[in-house]
Parts: structure tokens; sequence; C-alpha cells
């Protein structure tokens, strides 16, 4: 593929130049650190998400009765008692359609630079976002500003750039001709003119608000739609922020600031139903659990519908050129945000034989059991490493899980291959953590999860062999839904088998990735986040299918006249 620059924005040819070549690139900084930034920014940061605590959050001056969220920092365990306007669903739609008219009729150009602009300048506003997202979503740090800022950033001008792909993929206008019976030719001109849907429900999710919410968004305000945007009653801050810092924008260009919407609801009346059932709703992107977005799915009747929920990560431990190694990315990666993310693995295979490297050494299942709970002590270990790493716990519910999950290990469920407990957190002791809860099964016992359980909670299954694991991890996937899954083996020949078995069953696939690159690790421009082939999800991030059941085309034909073209 290759594309010509737009002459737009260079950020975006960039972009376009990325998905072209699928090759690495980012366009915003992933590190928050004060060698690159100073210290004035990265403390200028910090105080402006400190003056949001304990205040209204005002997008405009007409909102009235400010209520405060749900949101408990992790890390301090303390409220922040920041308050948002009451949600008005009846009368957020109606704004978002009377600002819709506008929008839809400037150009692509403008609208595709404009969505640029909003990026750029939420990223502007960087260290804001990341302290929001750690003391709402307990991310640490530089996962905060790195994943939840310029990798969250770079899938929302990801789906700008194939927005205009898409939005330019067939002309819009043509002169057309056709002799029909006798007499002149039948001469046509014809013009097809994009419209949107609608008003776009937006979706959050509590641990990782910021990732999905940034490309819906995007996707749906370049094709002309405006967007309500719903995000978790414990995590409102970070999009709260994004979108009064988008809205500014719009309003700049003399647009209407309510093609973007904040829609704040609480656990005890939940808007989820009403936004995804209201009649003025023409599109929904949900990120969260499977049990509700199945829900979604169900009840978006005709509406454009886009889902990423949950599964059940794998990871085939067969063999290695290095065990170490391997064993080393296997823990890391499970222990990355304490298992809090989509693409965390659960479920560990370790065939009867244990794992073999290249070299003659052998570790037999009991020993592969070993060196994953050494690994993960040594992290647990090791106050500042294990906080870089694993953050804090979201949600008090993760606790109560690993709680449950234990009691059924002591029951004799499982084998209790290693407990849960808190690791002291260089920002003191009221900081929500946990490290992973490690149970182990024998495969044919048939007690392996047949869904996700969300947190630092991981199975070690004992398979008779190899094939017997891939059977049934590839099946999990197929059956309950996977993201990704992640596989450890010499053999070239299972490598092969392994790769056709979870493409069917609609997982990706990383083989043998050892070093500093969590296995997880899912690159804009250039990996494709879930396949819409198993239950896990139905949208891509990104290509054009993300794109294009956001826009429809509207045809008018009128007789040309012969001299049109001279």
């Amino acid at each position: 593929m290759n594309f010509d620059p737009t002459g737009i924005d260079p950020l975006l040819d960039k972009a376009l130049a990325a998905i072209a070549t699928r090759s690495a690139f980012s366009g915003f900084t992933e590190s928050g650190s004060s060698r690159i930034h100073g210290t004035e920014k990265p403390a200028a940061g910090k105080a402006a998400y400190e003056a949001h605590l304990g205040q209204d959050f005002r997008l405009d001056d007409t909102e009235t009765d400010f209520n405060p969220a749900e949101e408990v920092s992790p890390f301090t365990g303390k409220p922040l008692n920041t308050r948002y306007a009451a949600a008005d669903p009846d009368r957020q739609f109606a704004a978002a359609e009377a600002a819709m008219g506008a929008w839809a009729s400037a150009s692509v150009e403008q609208r595709i630079k404009l969505c640029v602009e909003m990026l750029r300048q939420v990223d502007e506003h960087g260290f804001e976002i990341a302290h929001a997202i750690m003391h709402t979503a307990g991310q640490s740090f530089p996962m905060a500003y790195a994943g939840s800022g310029a990798n969250a950033l770079d899938r929302g001008l990801e789906a700008v750039a194939w927005s205009w792909l898409m939005m330019n993929a067939l002309p819009l206008q043509a002169q057309w001709q056709k002799q029909i019976g006798a007499g002149d030719p039948v001469r046509l001109a014809k013009r097809w003119r994009l419209m949107p849907r609608g008003p776009a429900v937006v979706f959050c999710c509590a641990s990782f608000p910021t990732w999905n919410g940034y490309p819906a968004m995007m996707a749906n305000l370049a094709c002309g739609n405006p967007v309500l945007v719903k995000p978790h009653p414990t995590a409102v801050l970070p999009m709260a922020i994004a979108v009064r810092i988008m809205r500014d924008v719009l309003a700049g260009a003399g647009f209407d600031p309510a093609l973007i919407q904040l829609v704040v609801d609480s656990s005890d009346q939940p808007l989820g139903k009403v936004l995804v059932e209201h009649e003025r709703a023409a599109i929904v992107d949900f990120t969260g659990s499977a049990r509700f977005g199945s829900w979604v799915e169900q009840h978006a009747g005709n509406r454009a519908c886009y889902t990423e929920t949950s599964g059940i990560n794998t990871v085939i431990l067969d063999g290695a050129e290095d065990i170490d190694a391997a064993l080393d990315s296997a823990v890391n990666t499970l222990c990355l945000f304490s298992s809090q993310m989509c693409t965390s693995p659960q479920t560990f295979y370790v065939p009867a034989d244990g794992m073999r490297d290249g070299n003659g050494r052998h570790l037999t299942p009991d020993q592969v059991e070993a060196e994953l709970i050494k690994r993960i002590d040594a992290l647990a270990a090791s106050p500042k490493r294990a906080a870089s790493v694993m953050g804090c716990i979201q949600s008090p519910t993760t606790l109560s899980l690993i709680d449950e999950w234990t009691a059924a290990a002591e029951s004799g469920r499982y084998r209790l291959l290693r407990r849960s407990d808190g690791y002291a957190h260089p920002e003191g002791a009221s900081a929500r953590t946990a490290t992973p809860l490690v149970l182990g099964l024998d495969l044919e016992e048939g007690r392996a999860p047949q869904e996700e359980v969300f947190g630092p909670i991981a199975f070690v299954v004992r398979a008779a062999d190899r094939e017997q694991a891939l059977r049934h991890a590839a099946d999990s996937a197929r059956r309950h839904g996977a993201i990704t899954a992640y596989l450890y083996s010499t053999d070239e020949q299972y490598l092969q088998s392994a790769t056709d078995a979870f493409a069917w069953a609609g997982a990706a696939l990383t083989c043998n990735l050892t070093g500093n690159m969590p296995l997880n690790f899912s690159a804009a421009y250039s990996d494709l986040h879930v396949s819409g082939l198993n239950p896990a999800g139905n949208a891509t991030l990104a290509e054009p299918s993300f794109i294009t059941g956001r826009f429809r085309y509207a045809q008018v034909r009128r007789p040309q006249a012969e001299d049109a073209d001279e």
C-alpha cells in the first residue's frame, strides 16, 4: 500500500504511512520522564489533577445539580469527591442531534483536522490525565502515562486515519452514460453525500477508560456523529478531562460543543440500558464485562454496535530456546497491572512431560510451577519494581474474587500453589494491592474456568500432552472468547498447528516472545486488537469494519447536459 500525503496534518500523514507498512510508529511521547519534559510540566499536571478534587467539574455554564461520582483512589483509599452534572439522556440526545447538522455538513478534511487537533490537545494534558488514571483505575504512573496516554492516543489517531481512508474509498461524483433503446444515450450526473448515522454512545471501562474510549470517540466524530461518553462510575475524571478539552477545540472552531457530552451515572441508578435502547441512539461502542456486553449486542437492534468484552487468554508452555527468558516474560505479563487488562494471561498449560529447551534442559511440571512462583515472589518482594509493574487493584470487588477462589482451593477443588497477598507499596499502607493467586489443576478434572476471572488470579493446568493443551486452549477461545493466546515451543510443526488452531478460534497468537516488551502489548497501526471471531467482542482496533458502519451514502442523480464535460 502507498498513501499520498493528505496535506491535512503531518501527524495524520505519518499515521497513514504507518498503516500502509504496519511499521512501528507513535505520534505521542510514551515516557513521562522529567528528563524529557523537564520538571515544570509534570508538576503542573499533578497540580491540575489535584485542583479537580472536591470540586464541581463543569463543562458549560448551563449545568446544574452536581453530584460526586463513586471515585475512590486505589492508592490513598480516599474519595476524589469530584462532582459532575446530573445526566439527562433525553436532553443530551436532543442537544447532540441539534449539533450534528453543522458538523456533518463540514468537509471531511475539516472534521479530520479537528479530530487530530483534539488528540494533540489531550496529549498536552498528559500528566493531568495520567494522575487521574492512577487515582481512579489504579495504574502505575508509567502505565498511566504511556498505556492510557500515548498508546491510547495512538489508537485514537489510528481510528482517524482509517476514517479518512474509508470516507475516501469511493468517488463521490461520477458522469454516467448508458445506451437504452433508440435515441440518445442516457447521461446522468451522480453525486453521493456522506451521511452520519446519528448520536453514538461510548461506554468506557473502569480499568482502562481511555484505551478504547479515544478510538471510538474519534471514529464517530470523524464520520460526522456526535458522541455521548458514558464512563464507568468509578473512573469518570480521566474521560471528563478529555471531553472538556475536545469540546474546547470544537468551540474554538465554531462548532457546538454538544457534539461531545459526558453522561455520568451510578451503580444504584445505572443508565447503560437506557442509553443503548434510547430512540435517538444510532451507534453503540461498548467496552466492559462479557455479561453486559452480550446484553448490548442482543439489544442494540438496528444500531451499529461495536464491542470488546473479555475472554480466557492462555499460555502454552511446551518448550523454549531459553526457558528462563520464556518464564520471565510469562510472569511479567501476568503481573502487569495485576492482570486487570483484557489481554492478561489467565490459564497456563503445562504438558505432562514438562518444558524442554534446545540444549537438553528439562523441567518437570512441578518444576515449571515452582519456577513461575519463584518469579512472582521475587517481583512482589521488590516494592519499587512491584509498584511500577503491578500498580493497584482498581476495585474492591477484585479482592473479594481472590478470596472466593482461595476458598475454592482450600476446599480441595484446586491445588493452592500461591496465595495472594498485598505487597508493600511505596505510596503507603492505604494502597490497595494484591499479588497473583495461583491455582493448579489437572485438565482431566474438568474444573478449568469457563469465563474470564478478572484480576491477579492464574490457573496452571496440567495436560496429558501438548496436543490436548492446544485443543483445550483453542476450544476455550472459540466457545468462551479470547483476545490473545501465547505459546512457547521449539517445534515448528507444533507452532504451525497452533497458528491454525488459534486462527480458527479468533485469538491473536504470540509465539516465543521474550525480552522487554510485554507479551500483551498491542501496537497501534500494526497489531489488530480483537478479531470479532469469538465471544470476546465484535470490533477490531483498527481496520475498515471499525469505521464503515458509522456513515452511509445519500445519492442524487440528475440528467447531465451534453456539454457538461466540455
